[in-house]
C-alpha cells in the first residue's frame, strides 16, 4: 500500500522528534555551504529553557499568592442567570406572537377578494 504524502510527513516528523536526522539532507547543506539552524538538539534546548522560565514564573505566583485563593478565570459572558433566560424566553414568544400577527395583516391586506364572489346568495343555517 502506497503512502500518501500527509503519511510521509507525519513519518519524518515522528523521526525527527526522536533526533534522527535524514543523512541526505547534512550532505546536501554541507555541499552547498548552509548551516542547519533547527536540529533536534536546538528543540532539546529551546523546550529546557521554556520550561525553566515557566518553573520560575510559577514559583514566583506561588509566593505572592501563598495563603490566597486564586480568583476563577471565566470566559465572557459567563453563565447567564435564571432572569435573563426568563426575559430572553418571553422576548422570542413576543416576537413569534407579532409576526403572526403581520402575517394576518398582511394576508387580509393582499388577499385577492374578487376570487372568493360567487352569483349565488349566502347560504343560511
Amino acid at each position: 500500500m502506497a503512502d500518501t504524502f500527509e503519511d510521509i510527513i507525519r513519518q519524518s516528523i515522528k523521526s525527527f522528534k526522536k533526533g534522527k536526522m535524514p543523512d541526505q539532507t547534512k550532505q546536501l547543506l554541507e555541499e552547498e555551504g548552509g548551516e542547519l539552524k533547527y536540529t533536534p538538539e536546538y528543540f532539546d534546548e529551546l523546550e529546557k529553557e521554556l520550561l525553566e522560565k515557566k518553573e520560575k514564573a510559577d514559583k514566583k505566583e506561588a509566593k505572592k499568592s501563598k495563603g490566597k485563593k486564586k480568583p476563577k478565570k471565566m470566559s465572557e459572558g459567563g453563565t447567564p442567570s435564571k432572569v435573563d433566560f426568563g426575559v430572553d424566553a418571553l422576548n422570542a414568544v413576543a416576537g413569534i406572537g407579532g409576526g403572526i400577527a403581520d402575517a394576518y395583516a398582511n394576508a387580509a391586506a393582499n388577499t385577492d377578494k374578487s376570487k372568493f364572489v360567487t352569483q349565488d346568495p349566502p347560504r343560511r343555517r
